[in-house]
């Protein structure tokens, strides 16, 4: 077998032990600026801290809600959009303007975000040099076990005032809340849990699913 014929059937081998270990690469592949996992995290922990939040004292009241400290949040919409509706469900009137109210309820968020900790057993990438040439191919990790941690963290306050003189009613320290996606590989079969509900309307029977 000539040199040529070698290097080739060498080539050949590494591109298909390759094309089979990719299936176990980590999950980051997304078309928009967070990926929907991301997404998700963000969205429960803002509706768990909303239906936390006690609005029922307030019921029929004409709320004025004060989103000046939101305006550096990247999810503030969110977080707007699902306060009127905890409102709504308590059956109080949001207004447009403070002079109409009877109440005013200014949020504050301390925290929103997400964080990610990865945990592997096996082997890393590795690159491998294909003989006599100055190719090479990187072979992708081999996971006997791995692990990656995603976890949304959030945390928001309200203080709620007589809208009309700005008397303190009632404050609300701090409400936190929290969501979590695990991503499992173990001997290369890989899976997820979480703590979310995912479920599609139409579709979605699975609250743990191979990936």
């Amino acid at each position: 077998m000539s040199g040529n014929i070698r290097k080739i059937i060498l080539f050949a081998v590494v591109v298909c032990v390759t094309i089979i270990l990719t299936g176990c690469q980590d999950p980051w592949i997304t078309d928009t600026k967070r990926n929907a996992i991301e997404q998700y995290m963000l969205a429960t922990v803002i509706e768990r801290i909303t239906e936390k939040a006690d609005f029922k004292p307030y019921a029929k009241k004409k709320v004025y809600m004060d989103y000046t400290y939101l305006a550096p949040q990247t999810d503030k919409e969110y977080v707007q959009g699902r306060l009127e509706m905890e409102l709504a469900r308590k059956q109080c009137v949001v207004v447009g303007k403070r002079e109409e109210a009877d109440i005013m309820i200014r949020p504050i968020v301390g925290v929103l975000a997400t964080d990610h900790k990865r945990f592997l057993i096996g082997t890393p990438p590795l690159p491998v040099p294909i003989p006599d040439t100055t190719l090479s191919v990187v072979v992708p990790e081999i996971a006997v076990f791995k692990r990656i941690h995603r976890i949304a963290y959030g945390r928001m306050s309200f203080t709620i005032f007589n809208a009309k003189t700005l008397e303190p009613l009632k404050v609300i320290p701090y409400i936190n809340s929290s969501a979590q996606y695990n991503n499992f590989a173990i001997l290369l079969i890989p899976f997820s849990l979480n703590d979310m509900d995912m479920k599609d309307t139409v579709s979605g029977e699975f609250s743990i699913g191979l990936d």
